[in-house]
């Protein structure tokens, strides 16, 4: 792909990171303290990690040199979707409020994933694919630790509400 290509994939991934940051920041203003406030200041710590990353790689091209890679590895990350889970079990107190704040998340990171996964199948040079693969698979990771919180909490509220399956 051509350089402007990379530039405006880049420019357009910078924006979902931007907007992702701003949720969780903005989620984080709404929830009590415990552990699931901190899986959503955790999920803000990394996308401005990614923002970072992406704005590095556009001054690069912007400035006339290639793409460099070789911080990806330092950026990875070391988390399982059992802790937001575990953050759910183990909290008395959540609501239908951190219910649909895990559900944005969802749809923001699988909007972000579904991104990355297309720009990978559009790059031409390995290291340009290698990029939005990374950062396909941070933001599936993402994803999933959502997910699985999700169906959690959704159960908890139904079982709290007296609903049950058809």
């Amino acid at each position: 792909m051509s350089d402007t290509g990379v530039t405006a994939l880049l420019k357009d991934a910078l924006q979902l990171e931007i907007e992702g940051w701003l949720f969780y920041r903005d989620v984080i203003g709404t929830l009590p303290q415990g552990e699931v406030r901190d899986v959503f200041v955790y999920l803000a710590e990394q996308e401005e990690k990614h923002q970072q990353f992406i704005k590095d790689e556009l001054s690069r091209l912007e400035a006339g040199t290639q793409l460099d890679i070789s911080g990806l590895s330092a950026l990875k990350e070391t988390t399982h979707d059992e802790v937001l889970a575990d953050a759910v079990r183990s909290s008395k107190d959540l609501s239908q409020h951190e219910a649909s704040a895990i559900h944005t998340g969802m749809l923001l990171e699988r909007n972000s994933w579904e991104f990355y996964h297309a720009a990978a199948h559009k790059a031409t040079q390995p290291d340009e694919a290698s990029l939005y693969r990374q950062l396909e698979e941070w933001e599936k990771l993402h994803l999933h630790l959502l997910e699985k919180a999700y169906d959690l909490l959704k159960e908890r509220i139904w079982a709290e509400n007296n609903f049950a399956p058809f």
